[in-house]
């Protein structure tokens, strides 16, 4: 027959404080008291100090100019997209976001609330508070560049064709420049020739000059524009003559 006693160990306290402490330190020394230091073993005669840890690389920097948002580059005819959300395939090329987005290529940028098109056909359907920025070089490099003015263009719905950079326009189509301002049913802005076809109920206001017609063809370089398809109107305001100077009566002959 055998008994277990259970034995309580019983360490000091100087022990337990010394435990991972390496022999010789001071650290070990004082937790030991009349414990012999051991002095680090000298370095051999041409032998290099030991390396300290090296820290780690900084986390490289992003580039200038990258986007906070997430989004895609290269893609339907712009140069980038911004949008929080976007389903991509890759086999078909689709694409789709369904938050609020900015497609951007160099002289324009588009902003929509929703869009979806197709990478491969470079395609692009947007819809929900479209507007069109665009302003661009038309002609010639350095100081004889020639950019045409700044435009903006709003409308409910708007497909792109990036291929052929045509913009199919369609909703509360609304369209300022400079003080031209323009309002239709429908219109496609070709931005390889620098023209913007309106359809239905086309309304233009040019400072104190209007015009209504069926469809109009405006040139957004030259301001040149071509109304037909039906009873055009175009109101002037009427020339008025400057003030008349009053006749000065002549000198009575004296008798």
């Amino acid at each position: 027959m055998k008994l277990t006693v259970p034995v309580r160990l019983l360490v000091p306290a100087a022990a337990l404080l010394c435990l991972g402490m390496p022999a010789g330190s001071p650290a070990f020394a004082q937790a030991t008291p009349g414990a012999q230091r051991i002095p680090p073993a000298p370095l051999k005669a041409g032998a290099p100090p030991a390396a300290a840890p090296s820290a780690a690389p900084p986390a490289p920097a992003p580039p200038a100019g990258a986007p906070d948002r997430a989004g895609f580059s290269h893609i339907a005819g712009f140069d980038h997209i911004q949008t929080d959300d976007v389903k991509y395939n890759l086999n078909t090329g689709e694409f789709a976001m369904k938050d609020r987005f900015t497609a951007v290529r160099e002289g324009m940028d588009i902003t929509a609330d929703t869009g979806s098109g197709n990478s491969k056909k470079k395609m692009l359907h947007a819809q929900g508070h479209v507007v069109i920025h665009s302003s661009k070089k038309i002609e010639g490099h350095g100081a004889d560049a020639v950019t045409e003015e700044p435009s903006t263009l709003t409308c409910d719905k708007l497909d792109v064709d990036g291929v052929r950079k045509l913009y199919q326009a369609n909703g509360s189509v609304h369209f300022t420049q400079l003080d031209r301002e323009a309002t239709a049913d429908s219109g496609t802005l070709d931005d390889a020739r620098n023209t913007l076809h309106m359809e239905g109920h086309v309304h233009i206001k040019d400072k104190e000059q209007y015009l209504d017609a069926d469809v109009v063809d405006y040139n957004t370089a030259t301001g040149e524009m071509n109304a037909h398809g039906g009873p055009v109107s175009i109101r002037v305001p009427l020339e008025t003559s400057g003030p008349v100077a009053p006749a000065t009566a002549r000198p009575k002959k004296k008798k």
